[in-house]
Order: C-alpha cells, then sequence, then structure tokens
C-alpha cells in the first residue's frame, strides 16, 4: 500500500491564450520577469508604512464603491459592474469562467449571490498601502453561512485605485468568534489592530492583471496542500498561481490539452512554520455526467523530504481522457510522478 495514499485520495477529492510550443526555459524566463517587475513598479511597504487615511472620507469611498457594484451584481449591469472591479480581477473572473468553458458574462451574471448589505454592519476603519494606491475598509456584524447559525464577522473590502478612481477588488469575511481581544479591540476602534492583523490590511502590491486565457480544450484543476511552504506556478505559460502555507484548488486558466503541458514551479520554505506532507496535484476535470476525474501529474513529498520545483513536462493521452467513464476496463494510466511514490514500510 503507498503511504501517501490518502494525499493523492485527498487531491482527487478536491478537484470536482494556450501554450502553445511554450519550453520550461521560457516559462521559467516569465516567472522571473513578473517577479522582477512587481519588485520594481510594487516594492512592499512594511506596517509602518501603513497609511491612516482620513476615516469619514474612506467610508464614504468604500460605501459608495461598494453599493454601486453590488447593485450591479444584483441587476445585471456589466457596465456598472466594469466601472466600479478592478481590471486584474476583470480579467480573473473573465478567465475562470471561459477556463470552465462557460460563457462571460452571461454565466457570471446568472451565477451571481446577493452580498451583504454594508448598513447591516458597523464601519471600523481604513487603512492604505502602496503609497495610497490600495485600501482595506474594515467593517463588523453578524452574518449567517448557509445552515449555521449567525455569527459575529469582520467583513474586509479590498480596493485599488486605478483609472483616476477607486475600485473593489475582492471581499472577505473571518470569524470573531474566537478571536475575542480582537474583536474587543475593533469595537473600540482600535486602528493599531488592523495594522497587526494581516487580515485588515490593504494590498502590500497592486493586483497584477493575468493575460486573457483561450477556451480550453479540456478543463484543468490543480490542488496544491503546502504547510510551511510558499509555492509560485505557471501552468502553459498562461496560468499564474501562488500558494502560501494553505491547501487550495484552482481552476486552471486556459485549461489543458491533448498531448504535451508545462508546469514551473519554486518551491520555498516558510520561517518558523512546520513543513509536514506537501502535495501538487493537476487534474483533468470530467465534464460528462458520471465521470470522474484524472490526475495527470503529481508531486508528493514526506515530511523528510524536501523539493525546490522546476519545470516540467508531461503528456495527457486519450488513455487519461477515457479513464475517466466508470466503464473503463482497461489499465489505469499513471499520472507524472515528479518523484516516485514511496511504498509503505511493513
Amino acid at each position: 500500500m503507498r503511504a501517501n495514499f490518502s494525499i493523492i485520495t485527498a487531491l482527487c477529492a478536491l478537484t470536482a491564450i494556450s501554450a502553445g510550443a511554450a519550453t520550461p526555459a521560457a516559462i521559467e524566463a516569465e516567472i522571473k520577469r513578473r517577479a522582477a517587475i512587481k519588485q520594481a513598479e510594487t516594492p512592499v511597504p512594511a506596517a509602518t508604512d501603513f497609511i491612516v487615511p482620513d476615516q469619514e472620507r474612506a467610508r464614504v469611498t468604500a460605501e459608495t464603491v461598494y453599493n454601486t457594484w453590488r447593485l450591479s451584481m444584483i441587476r445585471g449591469s456589466e457596465q456598472a459592474w466594469r466601472s466600479t472591479t478592478s481590471n486584474s480581477r476583470q480579467m480573473k473572473v473573465r478567465n475562470l469562467i471561459v477556463s470552465q468553458k462557460g460563457s462571460f458574462p452571461r454565466d457570471f451574471f446568472n451565477a451571481s449571490q446577493e452580498t451583504p448589505k454594508l448598513e447591516n454592519f458597523v464601519f471600523i476603519g481604513a487603512l492604505q498601502g502602496c503609497n495610497g494606491y490600495t485600501m482595506a475598509c474594515t467593517y463588523v456584524g453578524q452574518m449567517q453561512l448557509g445552515n449555521g447559525k449567525a455569527a459575529e464577522n469582520a467583513y474586509v473590502l479590498e480596493f485599488v485605485f486605478e483609472g483616476g478612481r477607486w475600485k473593489l477588488d475582492q471581499t472577505r469575511f473571518f470569524n470573531l468568534s474566537n478571536l475575542p481581544e480582537v474583536k474587543k479591540r475593533l469595537h473600540n476602534r482600535d486602528l493599531s489592530v488592523l495594522k497587526e492583523q494581516d487580515g485588515f490590511q490593504p494590498y502590500d502590491r497592486i493586483p497584477i492583471t493575468p493575460p486573457a486565457c483561450s477556451s480550453p480544450a479540456l478543463i484543468g484543476k490543480v490542488f496544491v496542500d503546502c504547510p510551511g511552504r510558499n509555492i509560485d506556478m505557471i501552468i502553459n505559460g498562461v496560468s499564474l498561481h501562488e500558494f502560501d502555507d494553505e491547501r487550495r484548488a484552482d481552476v486552471i486558466s486556459g485549461g489543458l490539452k491533448r498531448g504535451v503541458n508545462t508546469i514551473t514551479y519554486k518551491i520555498k520554505n516558510r520561517d518558523g512554520l512546520e513543513r509536514p506532507s506537501m502535495a501538487i496535484g493537476i487534474f483533468v476535470a470530467p465534464e460528462t455526467e458520471g465521470n470522474s476525474p484524472i490526475c495527470v501529474f503529481d508531486h508528493i513529498l514526506d515530511k523528510t523530504d524536501s523539493g525546490e520545483g522546476g519545470s516540467f513536462s508531461f503528456k495527457i493521452l486519450n488513455e487519461h481522457i477515457a479513464s475517466m467513464n466508470p466503464k473503463f476496463t482497461g489499465k489505469k494510466p499513471e499520472p507524472y510522478h515528479v518523484v516516485p511514490l514511496k511504498t509503505q514500510k511493513k
């Protein structure tokens, strides 16, 4: 029995512009080029570099932009949505839908859910970063998620200043039930807590707008479980991903294709954090009801191993696609293993 069977099972459970002839060397160069642009154009400020703007002006700005954005989602107004949404987020949303063979913007507005009303929340404070080009505004209020009980959450709005106006990039929330001291300080309007907790902070870099992807031949997903590690990744020269000490599955922008695909990534250890087993898996997602995802690439390490990443090419064959059908009777093809899977010692 494989020692890493549980990791492979988890990989399967969490997966429900074409690269052309891009070489691993070319992709590696592209990662370095984009990293250099990030460093040159958007230096990372220290926590002491956060700007505390006029709080009332920040609140009015945030609520005007957010409420317009929210109404655009409810009414399905593409023009209003684009006018209040950052360029980076627009492209990310578009690529996500196209990469799943959907129609943008139709499917986006058809699937959108109503977002919270800010009048149900209390404004706590705002911080700006990147020399005033990013802003995070924090609110606190009761939220009910799914069938659970309503609980007090922090609701953080992230903005980017572009084209002479503030635009919403994303929203996030987190439960305050297990954070009594943070909750108390927020209610006391203690703005120093916003500087101390990264969940309340504005972006330290202007989000990069990804390239527009083409409609995929195959829908692909990448799953990464990288406790104690940071991974920068690019798939088929288009799909950019960053994973930081987390467990997450992403849709691959532009998808996968039959034949040769490429992936380049760098693994960096996070200082001061434990590094148990790590897993990277690339899957072809089923498009036919009843079919199962198929893993076509993996890189699995246990806590005694180390790895820096690299550039790899892997093939998706007709046999991979055929084996997704539960009626397939042939030998199921193995994924490309960066390192051989270990066998369990008896």
